[in-house]
């Protein structure tokens, strides 16, 4: 009997640590749970979201087929987030949110569908849920023809998601948003180079005709700080645009405190370097050097308007106040021949220029 008595009481012990085990785990290792909720519009949808992947009947997913999801972290610690099995389909997530805040979590697919239509996921987070839907395609689905806006020279109405900085890994935050316009439905796929340190991928089914966004994943760490210069293409390369980003120095200050020197009119001591010629494209060598009035430290960012088809940009940071001579690298190809004025602005004030073209 004493020895029945024994057995009951570690089995008692043992569950008790078990149940305090789970409270405090997740799947990836033992930490504190956390808490918010999922991101959501008014009909229920997850709002922001990013779908990316090709989802053919028949074909098992992989690394590329996943989507993206935002939560509101009140607490940070583990997480699970997962959808529900749809047509053969499921998504999900695990990991650690290290601070609260509005956090993108990546869920990765699998299965594999097995009936061409639109699939309706539900995502569930700590007591949230949204919907999220995704197009499975028959095997047979042939490539989409679209174009992207201002293609071929610069891309216009992308917007860039997320913090770039210099020896930072990216997260599922950053991504790049083009507009296309799309005249045959079908699968696509577009990328952009690494350069840099970081490259960007993104593939999916346009369901519709006419303009809609399509989003880009970023992969990398960035090397260097400074202006990104790089082009959005398909694999073809039948349209292609080009576009900046910036890259933040690594423990930088906080913004710089800044006028452009010779505010509301000419920028004071203009000089350029480099040959403009219409129909040619700008190089590294196409620059421009004007003046800023720094009074404060730290990251800044110049750039002009888009004239004649090219758009001057500079990056980095202030390390000492008083007048810095700031230079801006061209990119973009000229239209035309003439004179043209470009308007430059930094730290909410603008100066003009004039660049004549041969």
């Amino acid at each position: 009997m004493k020895l029945f008595k024994a057995i009951i009481f570690v089995a008692l012990i043992g569950a008790l640590f078990v149940s305090c085990e789970k409270e405090t785990s997740y799947e990836g290792g033992a930490t504190s749970l956390s808490s918010g909720s999922l991101k959501s519009g008014g009909s229920g949808d997850c709002l922001p979201s990013n779908v990316n992947g090709i989802y053919k009947t028949g074909v098992t997913l992989n690394s590329s087929n996943y989507i993206d999801v935002t939560i509101n972290v009140t607490t940070a610690g583990s997480y699970v987030v997962k959808s529900d099995t749809v047509n053969g389909m499921s998504f999900r997530g695990v990991g650690v949110f290290q601070a609260t805040g509005n956090q993108v979590v990546r869920l990765t697919g699998a299965g594999r569908p097995t009936l061409a239509q639109l699939n309706l996921f539900t995502i569930k987070y700590e007591g949230s849920s949204c919907k999220i839907g995704i197009n499975s395609v028959d095997q047979a689905t042939p490539a989409a023809e679209f174009q992207l806006n201002g293609s071929p020279a610069n891309c216009t109405g992308y917007t860039v998601n997320g913090n770039y900085v210099a020896g930072t890994t990216l997260t599922a935050a950053n991504t790049l948003s083009f507009m296309v316009n799309v005249t045959v439905i079908g699968t696509y796929a577009l990328s952009v180079p690494s350069v840099n340190g970081v490259l960007f991928t993104g593939s999916g089914y346009f369901a519709t005709l006419g303009p809609q966004t399509v989003t880009l994943s970023g992969f990398g760490t960035p090397a260097q700080p400074g202006v990104v210069s790089t082009d959005v293409s398909t694999i073809n390369a039948s349209t292609k645009c080009s576009f900046i980003y910036t890259v933040i120095p690594s423990g930088g200050n906080l913004n710089a405190v800044f006028t452009m020197g010779g505010a509301g009119g000419s920028c004071a001591n203009f000089s350029t370097a480099g040959t403009y010629t219409s129909g040619t494209a700008m190089n590294g060598s196409n620059t421009a050097t004007v003046d800023a009035i720094v009074t404060g430290t730290g990251i800044y960012t110049v750039s002009s308007n888009t004239v004649n088809g090219v758009t001057f940009v500079a990056s980095g940071s202030f390390t000492q106040t008083g007048t810095r001579a700031v230079t801006l690298t061209a990119i973009g190809t000229p239209a035309a021949a003439g004179t043209f004025t470009f308007s430059v602005t930094g730290g909410s004030t603008t100066c003009t220029f004039d660049l004549t073209f041969n």
